[in-house]
């Protein structure tokens, strides 16, 4: 954690709300952008990185300020993603966050169409993964966490981690595989 961070932390732990809102504004699009991988929908993972940063501030008191915030706030992310995935009485309609849209030069609408295709599949397929192969994917390739991280956020083993990544790795190409047939 780098040291403005550092002491934003000890601020807010002093109660100084002030000091909250640059931490929200640096990590509010990344942990969007993951609620809307979890959830497949954009509206409601905006709600969700919100109630997550309400919960993150009530309880930033249990924060250890010489620990990285975003694995720690990443898992509060989760746990609500969690909750609403259970609420959900059926499964989610895959819809892609802006934020998600492939770099790109060419303005072929051909080669724009295809790439937007590959870009759903892909989504989708990861969608339907079981939500512990989700969740790792969306860490190591959309937040670019470190095992590391991924292991403090998970409370797990790096060992774990690289194993869990591995398979789910696997199960997104089985996924994309069935999908191409």
């Amino acid at each position: 954690m780098d040291e403005t961070e550092s002491v934003l932390i000890q601020r807010c732990q002093a109660g100084e709300k002030e000091a909250f809102e640059p931490i929200v504004r640096k990590y509010a699009g990344r942990a969007t952008g993951a609620a809307a991988v979890l959830l497949g929908c954009p509206q409601e993972a905006q709600d969700a990185s919100q109630e997550a940063f309400v919960r993150a501030w009530r309880h930033i008191q249990r924060f250890r300020p010489d620990a990285p915030f975003y694995p720690w706030y990443s898992a509060i992310l989760r746990n609500i993603c969690r909750s609403r995935l259970r609420r959900r009485s059926r499964r989610p309609t895959v819809s892609l966050p802006d934020g998600y849209a492939l770099p790109s030069n060419d303005s072929d609408p051909v080669f724009l169409a295809e790439q937007n295709e590959r870009r759903r599949c892909l989504f989708q397929a990861i969608l339907a993964l079981q939500p512990m192969f989700r969740e790792i994917l969306l860490m190591k390739h959309f937040q670019e966490m470190s095992y590391k991280e991924m292991a403090e956020a998970l409370d797990i083993p790096i060992g774990t981690v690289m194993s869990r990544l591995h398979n789910a790795r696997l199960a997104l190409r089985e996924a994309l595989a069935k999908d191409e047939s």
